[in-house]
């Protein structure tokens, strides 16, 4: 048996990542050893799993868990979700219609089940959801993909509360969300904290497709911050969670389409995936000499970004990530990209 050693800062992201993914040993408890934490890991732990945590965090280490000398825990009687839909739909899930990931957007879990399940087991799995994920109130199913200008998805109530906003928290702000009315991706918590550490007290930065503002949020030591969006819910929201923050001296809310604004500044986030290469002219003319652009796509690799660039500009790919995984062969990437203007 092995288990994880990372520094205790990233040690409760790392928590919640092996959690949601039903990777964490709980059979044992977490021990702490000066500035860091060493997480216990049960065997299905594979290589894919150890290549997304490298990306997605700093110095991992890989360790024999016998050598640790962790206390074991009581064994608890209550599965968890993830537990519940594999040892109850194991068929449903290895024919793609059932999902053991979900989203968890404040006090709202969002899952993925087919239209193939009947509504009636659709809504005892909600019901399930409701009593073995913590601290959620409200439960709906995806039942669209995204759509449309706004970026919104359809869904379907499954069980709890119809309330479709809620407070979500993290890297120390606060967001108010309506998951039914805006584009918002809990799963972009990581890679917001990498910009925040990115920034710094003399960047002007442009959130070209800001929503309800987590990137906008996460620039918050920035000098100045302007906030481009075409949803007008997402703009109300946006103003809201400015107040929240008490960032009104910073953040510049705009409505409207981000052709239209003019604007400069010398940091530039493209957080539209499947869209932003459309957008790239504009983000150029945004954007000063030597800024940088965090361009974020879709792709199974990093070339096609790198090239629509390069026939563009003068340019210098300083960073590059796999964000999250999108579909069997593509991942959404991002590129943080030099422009070289002079």
């Amino acid at each position: 048996m092995h288990c994880l050693k990372v520094n205790i800062k990233e040690g409760e992201k790392l928590r919640r990542y092996l959690l949601d993914r039903g990777l964490l040993n709980r059979g044992y408890k977490l021990k702490r050893e000066d500035n860091y934490i060493y997480l216990p890991i049960k065997s299905e732990f594979n290589s894919k799993v150890k290549k997304e945590i490298n990306i997605l965090f700093n110095d991992v280490e890989l360790l024999e868990l016998e050598d640790r000398e962790f206390p074991s825990r009581s064994p608890k009687k209550q599965i968890n979700f993830r537990e519940y839909l594999i040892k109850n739909f194991k068929r449903e899930i290895e024919e793609g219609k059932i999902s053991l990931s979900y989203d968890i957007v404040g006090k709202i879990a969002i899952i993925q089940i087919s239209d193939d399940i009947d509504k009636d087991l659709r809504e005892e799995i909600g019901v399930n959801a409701l009593k073995l994920i913590p601290s959620i109130e409200s439960v709906f199913r995806r039942k669209s993909n995204i759509e449309g200008e706004y970026r919104t998805r359809k869904l379907e109530l499954l069980a709890g509360k119809y309330n479709t906003l809620t407070l979500y928290k993290e890297n120390g702000y606060r967001l108010w969300v309506d998951v039914e009315k805006v584009y918002f991706s809990p799963r972009l918590g990581w890679e917001r904290k990498r910009i925040m550490e990115r920034v710094n007290s003399e960047d002007v930065v442009i959130d070209m497709f800001c929503g309800v503002g987590p990137f906008s949020m996460a620039c918050k030591n920035a000098k100045k911050i302007y906030s481009i969006d075409i949803n007008p819910n997402a703009i109300d929201l946006l103003k809201r969670n400015i107040q929240l923050n008490k960032l009104q001296n910073k953040i510049i809310p705009t409505l409207g389409d981000v052709r239209d604004v003019e604007v400069i500044g010398n940091r530039v986030i493209m957080n539209l995936p499947m869209y932003s290469h459309l957008f790239i002219d504009k983000a150029l003319s945004m954007v000063e000499d030597n800024g940088i652009i965090h361009y974020y796509t879709i792709g199974k690799d990093f070339n096609s970004a790198m090239n629509l660039f390069q026939s563009r500009c003068d340019c210098q790919v300083i960073e590059k990530r796999i964000v999250k995984s999108y579909s069997p062969r593509e991942y959404v990437l991002v590129l943080d990209i030099k422009i070289n203007k002079n």
